[in-house]
Parts: C-alpha cells; structure tokens; sequence
C-alpha cells in the first residue's frame, strides 16, 4: 500500500514546486550573466557584472531601509540579507522568499513603472524598501517550524503582508490604493476574491493598506507588533504563528468584527466624499457600443471610420484583444491582434496601419517591449524593432517616421525611426535615472509631449520641438498629469490627472498656458482620443473611460468644452486621518547613492549560497509489518541555478521495500537540466486487466529547452530530451494472475533516450482544466533503447499526436484529437502500443505527476479489448459543452466536486501487426460512439477531472453490453 502512497507524497512536493529564481517568472534561463556580489553591514548585493555601480545605490537605500524597520518591528537579523538585481527583463516587479534568512529579487533599469506608480519615489527606493517590509514580516513571524508553519497556520495572509509592506514604505496615493479602494466601496462589493473585477489584485493591496492605516490609528502601532511576535502552541511542542488567532490578542477583537469596523469607516468616508463629487451621468453622453468590458486603450482612425479598440472581453477567458470596429450603427469588430499588447495604440495619417508595442522575447530570451506595425486590409503584424525596449510609438505626419520611446538601462529617452531606411536617432539625450512615458505627436506644431519623471522625482508634462530639441515644461509639477492628448488643430492638449486621487481630465492652451478642469468625477475617468468636428458629432469630442462598477467599464464622448469649477471637498477629520497614518519611523522618498556602504566586492558563487527550504519526516503504518518512517527535504539557490530534493520512504518492516529518490536541477545553462537516482514505483499502466505498476531503480538525465522563434501570443515551444538507466521490475496491484493471451511483463534493464518536441496554444480560460474554449497542440516523439551497457531491449518507437479545438455556438466546442504510433525492435512486452482495456490516468502535463502517466496507450471507448501492434492509429472527436457550473459539495473539507461538462464521442482506432490481444478475435478496426459527463474534482491540493460516461460500438449501438466506465483524464491530451 505504501507504494501508492509514495506515488503521491513525491509527486506533490516535487522539487521544481520549490525554484524561486527569476526564471520561475520569466520562463527563461541566462546563463551568459556574470553574477557579482557587493557585501555591506547587513546585506549581500548580487547584480551581473555589466550592472556595476547599481550596487551604490542599493547599498544605501537598503542600509537606510534596514535601519528604519529594524526599529519599527525591533528585531534584527543574524545573517546578511540577499538582495539579488537584474535587469535582464523588462518587468516593473519584484518578490521576496521567506527560505532560509529570506531573500529577494528585483528587476531593475524599467522605465515604464512611471506610469505603473504615482509619487516622488523612484524605482529602487520603492521596490527595495517595500520587498524588505516582506522580508521583515518573515523574520518577525518565523517559528521553529520553519516553512511547515504554513499549513499548520496562516502566519502572513497576502492582503496582510502587502498591506504591512504599503504601511512601512509608502504613502497612500492614487495608483496603490485609492482610486481602487473607492470604487469597490461606492459600489459595495470591497471583497477582492470576488472574481468580479479586472482589478482586484490591486484592489487587495488597496484593501491591505486601508486597513493596516486604520489598524495602526485606532490600536497603535505596538498592537501591530504584538500581533506579529504572538504565538500559538500544538501539544506543548512546537510553536506557530496564525493571523486570526494572534490578530484576536492584540485587538481584543475578532478580525471578522475588526473588518466590519473598517468597512463602515471607509463606507462614510468615501460616500461623503462622493456627495461633494460627480457621479458619471455628469458627462451627459451615453455609452458607446464598444466590444469588451475592461477597455486599455480606445483610438479612432483619421476620418473616424474605424475604431481601434484594446479591450478584455471576459474575466472568465482573460484575453486581452485589438480589435477594428467599424463606426457605424452596426459597430462590427474584428480581432486582428492579441495578448501584451500595451496602452499606446497610433493610428498612422492614413489610417491604413496601427502601431503599438507588446512585450516579446528578444536578446537572450529576455522579456521587453518592442514595436509592431498592424496594417489594417490584410491584418498582417510586422515586429518593427527587436530588442529595442520600446513603448509609445507615434507616426509622424506623412507616416514615412515613428517616434517611441526606448528605455536605455533604466533612463528613457525619445527617438525617431525612418520607416523605409531603418535608420534611428535620439531627439533626447538624458542621462541617469529619468524615465519617460506617454508620448504623442502634436503633428500641427512639430511638438512631442509626454510626461518625465526626472531624477529627483518631479513629473513634468514637456514638449519637445521634432525640428531643434528644444524643450518646454507645460505644467508646474505639482501634480501627476499624464496621457496628454492633443487637439485636431494642435492648439490644445488634454490630460489625465492624479490630482484627485483618482484620474479626471484637464485641459490647458498651449498657446495662452491657461488650463481647466474638465471633469470631476468621484470614481475618475480616463481620456483616450479627442475627436474632431465630424457630421455625427455637434463639436469636438473627447473619448473618455469611465465607470462606477468595478465589474466593468464604458467608453464615453463628452463635449470638449466641458467644464468643471475647481472643487475642495469638505470632509470630517475624524473620518480621514487613517490616509495620513505613518509607522513610528519613516522611510525618507530620496536616498542617495553611497559607495562607502560597500565594504566588500567579489564573484558569486552559487554553490555557497544554497538555501534550505523545507523538510520534513514523518511515520507511517499500512498493516503487518508495513511501517517505517517518510522524509523529505528540499534546497535551493535563489537565482534557481542549482536545486536539490531528496525524499524517500524507509520500511523497517522490510528494508528491502524501501523507496528513494534523489533529485537535482540545473539552471546555469540555457536548456534546464535535470539529474535523478531513483528507486521508485515511477510508472502505472493498466496491462490487460492488471493494473501494473513498475518499482524501476536507476538513473536519468533530462533537458528542457524552451524555443523562442515559436513562441506567440499564449504559445510555447519547447524541446525535452531524457536518457535513462534503469532496472524494472514490474507487479500488478491486484495480483499477478495475467491473462495468458498476453506475455508475462517483463523485468530487466533498460538504457533509453526519449526526445519530444511539443508546440502548444493555450489563452487562459478559467476553466481550462475541464473545459477549454481554445488552443491547439502538436506533439511528436521519439523513444528508442538500445542493447548496450546491460540493456535488455532493443526498439524503436515514434509518435505523432495534434489536437485542435474548433468553436460551435457559444461555449460549446468541438475537440478533435490524433494520434499515429510506430513501433520497431523488441520493447519490454509492458511498454507496448496499442489500445487499454482501462483508461489510464492521464494528469495535466504540466502538474507534477506527468511521469505517472502512460502515454503509450488510448483506449477507444465502447470498447473493453486489450489490444498491442506495431502501427497505431487514434483519432477522437468530442462534441463539448458545459453543463453545470458547480456541484457545490464538500467531503469533510477535503475533497471538492466543482463544475461540470458534457461531451458527446465518436472514437476510432486502428492497430496492423498485432502482437498480442486479449480480444476473442483480433479486432484491428474500432470505432465507439457514446457521452461522457466530466468534472472538476479538488483532492487536498491535487486538482484534476474525472469522468463518467457510456459508450458501445457503432454496430452495437443500442444493443446490450453498454461500456459502463470511469477514469481520471485530462481533458486536453498534453
């Protein structure tokens, strides 16, 4: 019994689960990076060699961090802290680990958080203080138990955590909380799991610092202190630390009551607030017909024939889609482009092409922004810059340039593209760190606009003459104005502003520097184009987003000249303090750099740092003398270069039937390796009418390489090769009484190479695991081994499947499924190909238990024959619908059924050479019609799809003998 047991504790904590490096986020390796370390008083600064004085700066934001925290949660740490830096990609995040002393790591040199963030703050400042909040939490929250405090407890809850790290390290503003907070509260639905809303992951970092801030006023900050260091007890034994239990003693309340608190707090708040704003029906315009329901950008053609539009469609099927829609009473769109598109959609004079950027694998697989060039007859995209990091493209007047920006190591600037010679030049020249954002052409005066946010930290919208360079500022800085749009006769610009807390639109003359609010909106608005004079249209038009619903968002055209008094709403005090609450000890917003902090500089050395992340042991008893004792430890090295798991389980009973396994990952190179010593049950397969698992003890080496030129929109490619020496022994689960039309499984050596190359398209969809709306696969595969080395087997087997998904009406889908099997040489008689009496198990190939599946066998429903040849041939057609969105039923908290689908088959297969059958008659054409009922079933933390269904062959439709059946398959084949 414990052999099936150790099929499942393995797979489960399988050692890939536990790689944090930065490849976990950007699905790449880089091993061409020469990593250096700089060593301060209490932190070790790894950055690749070509970053070299980045380590200045970080050094003192990070020691001044250190210092303000240590005071604040009064605890210091025993060991240097890692920061690691990159800026191999293009990606405006970062991540904290709580493995070992805790770690973080930080992509730098961005240039487009600029428009991500608000404030005087710049990027090191604010992602380094605010990760080190996060790894201050672990070390206050820490227990003996290490990691495992994690189930027994739920010692950081994510709204928590980032609400504590906002708390420590940054002000309330606009874009990190506000604007989102509101808009939940004004229309009452401030829960962030409800998946009603594109928004609500920032809306839970919203709802985190909201509530810290009130916490922190109404309690005190030693209140938030005594929550972190209060403790729970299991037996006496070991120690843990729960939010809900610990947040009870230091509040003397309930978190449940603490929350409904905090909600009517922020209820009077925000609703006074919005008595003395306008709600969206001030606009006096109506909402356009526009295809999507979270819009990010909005742009009409020159002559307002057509209408570009960036949108998401559905939050269930998350794809973000451009679309051309036709401006007339019919509004007819087409998709023409999807995925990262980003917010800078431009429309070339002629309307015949679009321009925008989308984030795309360049040099070295890293992930940056890059130019794209639609044209609008044949919808055929051309990649117009490789490698170049750049957003914001603009087409000149003619259409023969483009402007953009490009981000050069973390300092943005502007430059032009000559279009037919492909030569580029710099319109700026700044220097260090000053990022630029939001660039449009005002055509009619030979300007440039966008907004720069400069070293020390003013953001400026600025005008740039194409012709000279020279430079004008166009507001004072005191605010946050940004997305500048200009007038058709060049003599405007408008603007969004964060003045508010929210986004509302300005309007400033360019000639006269006089400006006017032009919106006042309580839950903002976002402006995207300015129309001119059209026959459908009393005057000038400005397109505008704006919502009062979270669950969605509309497009608007409201009057150019619109225009609002200036407003300074008069609120209670008691009822706005928490906005302004700060810790004991602040962070100052400017730090500078200070190479003095650095006291020592050398190479990194990954084997040095690797980190211990988990283990754990664990007794077990399955009757007689079948008991010993289950461990399992795991570690890492935070860059992901190196990761070792080992885990095993040990019968004292009979050390004989003992079990173990030993794995390393390699990351230093561009393929991901990976190295095993087993002795495991590492295969199941039905064989006949056995269930036949196979104890193999060996080694194996394997590689994934990803493929970049493959890569697309929701598309992956890669390349997995595995050589494998092994000795197998194989055993039924239910006995050993085989069927004597078949072979008695085989055990022996084996030496085998398997190389696959897999292509595959999957949007996301949130119910991608039952029932798949789109994507496609082709898959093919070589297996062969090779009688040297002790090997007992000689063959050769090749595979070819493809699979596709064909829309009907509405969700319903059509799924057609292929397969061709070829088979040389003498396998082991267990290893055959042909068709199962019993469905396999076939998990999601990605999860961690693909290596239990027994991809060599279909099985053509309908049928219950066992049947081996040398050529196989599978098709499968699935006529898919869903049928129930959930069957709502728990079993002791443990085991969840969820929705459900409906499909009705058709399955055909064909084997030549038969080998060997359990069949009467060697049946070598089958085909079975029939339906199946599919559901989402959650066991602990293993989610999968299991089935019901009832199928016959076609000439025995109807008759007696009905293929009654269940089983555990995915529903796409890999």
């Amino acid at each position: 019994m414990h052999k099936i047991f150790w099929i499942l504790l393995f797979s489960l904590i399988s050692s890939d689960l536990f790689s944090q490096g930065f490849n976990r986020i950007n699905g790449r390796n880089h091993p061409y990076l020469n990593w250096q370390v700089s060593e301060t008083e209490h932190f070790r600064i790894m950055y690749p060699d070509y970053l070299e004085g980045i380590d200045a700066e970080a050094a003192a934001i990070a020691e001044d961090v250190y210092g303000t925290l240590a005071q604040n949660f009064s605890v210091d740490f025993d060991h240097k802290i890692r920061l690691y830096l990159t800026d191999t990609d293009e990606i405006n995040n970062g991540f904290a680990v709580p493995a070992g002393n805790g770690y973080a790591g930080i992509w730098v040199n961005v240039n487009d958080y600029a428009k991500l963030w608000t404030g005087p703050e710049k990027w090191l400042r604010k992602v380094i203080a605010h990760e080190l909040v996060h790894i201050f939490h672990f070390r206050v929250t820490r227990t003996g138990l290490g990691l495992l405090n994690y189930i027994v407890g739920d010692p950081i809850p994510p709204f928590w955590t980032e609400g504590l790290a906002q708390y420590q390290s940054e002000q309330w503003d606009s874009q990190r909380g506000d604007r989102w907070l509101r808009m939940a509260i004004f229309d009452s639905r401030p829960n962030y799991n409800d998946n009603r809303s594109l928004y609500n992951r920032r809306l839970m970092y919203a709802s985190g610092s909201s509530q810290v801030r009130y916490f922190a006023e109404a309690y005190g900050d030693t209140a938030i202190s005594e929550l972190l260091s209060e403790r729970e007890s299991i037996l006496g034994v070991a120690q843990y630390h729960d939010f809900q239990s610990a947040f009870r003693k230091s509040a003397g309340i309930s978190y449940r009551d603490f929350y409904e608190e905090w909600r009517k707090h922020m209820n009077i708040f925000y609703n006074t607030l919005a008595s003395q704003m306008d709600r969206v029906d001030s606009l006096n315009a109506e909402t356009e017909d526009l295809p999507g329901r979270f819009y990010f950008d909005v742009k009409y053609s020159p002559g307002q024939s057509k209408i570009a539009v960036l949108s998401l469609h559905s939050l269930q099927k998350p794809v973000r889609q451009l679309l051309i829609v036709e401006n007339d009473s019919l509004r007819d769109g087409e998709a023409v482009a999807e995925g990262n598109i980003n917010n800078d959609l431009s429309w070339s004079p002629d309307g015949g092409r679009i321009a925008y950027s989308r984030k795309v694998r360049g040099e070295n697989s890293s992930l940056v922004n890059d130019i794209f060039i639609l044209d609008t007859e044949n919808k055929g995209e051309e990649r117009i810059t490789t490698g170049r990091r750049a957003v914001s493209p603009e087409f000149s007047v003619d259409g023969s340039e483009l402007a953009y920006i490009v981000n050069d190591s973390g300092t943005g600037n502007v430059v032009i593209l000559d279009l037919e010679t492909g030569e580029e030049h710099y319109l700026t020249a700044y220097e260090g760190d000053v990022q630029i954002v939001h660039l449009t052409w005002n055509r009619i005066r030979g300007e440039l606009v966008f907004q720069r946010f400069d070293e020390v930290g003013n953001r400026h919208l600025v005008a740039l003459e194409t012709d000279t360079g020279g430079e004008r500022v166009l507001d004072q800085g005191q605010y946050d104005n940004r997305r500048p749009v200009i007038s058709p006769d060049g003599r405007k610009i408008a603007y969004t502003s964060l003045r508010d807390d929210v986004p509302n639109i300005f309007m400033a003359d360019l000639e006269t520097g006089t400006s006017r609010r032009v919106t006042n909106l309580f839950t903002g608005g976002t402006l995207y184009d300015w129309l001119a004079v059209s026959d459908s249209t009393d005057g000038e038009m400005l397109v505008v987003k704006a919502t009062e619903t979270k669950q969605r968002e509309h497009i608007y055209l409201v009057g150019a000249g619109t225009g609002k008094d200036p407003v300074q709403p008069d609120m209670t005090l008691a009822y706005t303090t928490w906005r302004t609450q700060e810790p004991p000890n602040t962070i100052p917003s400017r730090i500078d750099p200070d190479s003095a902090l650095v006291l020592d500089r050398h190479p990194y050395n990954s084997w040095r740092n690797i980190t211990h992340t988990v283990s754990f042991g664990l007794p077990y008893y399955a009757g007689g003398n079948d008991f010993g004792f289950a461990g399992f430890t795991n570690w890492l090295e935070p860059l992901g270069k190196h990761v070792i798991t080992a885990g095993g389980i040990f019968s004292a009973g009979d050390p004989f039937n003992s079990y173990g396994l030993f794995s390393y990952i390699n990351n230093q190179f561009y393929p991901t390796l990976t190295a095993m010593a087993f002795r495991a049950p590492a295969a199941a397969r039905y064989y006949g009418r056995n269930f036949l698992i196979e104890e193999m003890t060996g080694v194996s080496l394997s590689a994934r390489w990803p493929l970049d030129r493959l890569e697309g929109p929701y598309r992956e490619s890669r390349i997995n090769t595995r050589i494998r020496y092994a000795f197998t022994e194989p055993f039924a689960f239910r006995g050993y009484d085989f069927s004597p039309h078949l072979p008695d499984p085989v055990t022996g050596h084996q030496l085998d190479l398997r190389l696959t190359w897999t292509l595959k398209k999957q949007p996301p969809y949130y119910r991608n695991l039952l029932h798949p709306v789109d994507g496609y696969g082709l898959r093919m595969r070589a297996s062969g081994s090779e009688k040297r080395l002790g090997s007992d087997t000689s063959f050769l087997t090749v595979d070819a499947s493809a699979y596709t998904l064909l829309q009907l009406s509405g969700s319903h889908r059509l799924f057609l499924f292929g397969r061709m099997q070829v088979q040389v040489g003498e396998p082991f008689p267990q290893h055959y190909i042909g068709f199962s009496r019993i469905d396999n198990i076939g998990f999601p190939s990605r999860s961690e238990l693909e290596e239990l599946q027994a991809a060599e066998a279909d099985r053509v429903r309908g049928y219950r024959d066992f049947i081996a040849g040398k050529q196989v041939g599978f098709v499968s057609a699935e006529y898919r619908m869903p049928f129930l969105p959930s069957l709502n039923t728990s079993v002791l908290g443990f085991l969840r059924l969820g929705p459900t689908a409906l499909a009705f088959f058709a399955d055909a297969g064909t084997v030549h050479d038969v080998t060997f059958s359990e069949a009467d008659s060697e049946e070598e054409i089958m085909l079975g019609l029939g339906s199946e009922i599919k559901n989402m079933i959650r066991l602990g933390p293993l989610l999968f799809i299991h089935s019901f269904g009832i199928g016959q062959p076609y000439d025995h439709l109807f008759e007696s003998g009905y293929d009654l059946y269940y089983r555990v398959k995915a529903s796409l084949p890999f």
